[in-house]
């Protein structure tokens, strides 16, 4: 029970952060630029913690739960992603909405690669 409490707390810090983050990110535009921005930190921090973890790192498991499931969890979102891009197409911006899909496909792998990467380095 206490597990799921520190998961719903996490994701509620990671929902607000996301949001303010959305709110100080306005940028005019149609590229969502904040969320974008939050999905690529977000899976440069997923990947950094959970090879850190792998590798042994100082993170305890229900520390490792509590920052991936419950902060990341409701930081990054695939949903909002998708509805921005359904909007961009409704709207007319084809390009923009191809642009947004690769670059967040293609960003988020890059993010993984690096959070992988520099948790191995720092583990040498």
């Amino acid at each position: 029970m206490r597990k799921r409490l520190y998961i719903g707390v996490a994701g509620a810090f990671g929902a607000s952060t996301r949001l303010l983050i959305g709110q100080l990110l306005i940028v005019s535009g149609s590229f969502p630029v904040a969320t974008f921005l939050v999905n690529m930190v977000g899976t440069f921090v997923l990947c950094y913690i959970v090879e850190r973890a792998r590798l042994g790192g100082s993170l305890t498991a229900l520390a490792v739960t509590v920052i991936t499931t419950g902060f990341l969890g409701a930081f990054t979102t695939f949903s909002a992603v998708s509805v921005e891009t359904v909007e961009l197409l409704r709207d007319g911006f084809f390009v923009l909405a191809g642009v947004y899909v690769g670059s967040s496909l293609v960003g988020g792998l890059a993010m993984a690669a690096l959070g992988f990467s520099f948790a191995r380095r720092r583990s040498s």
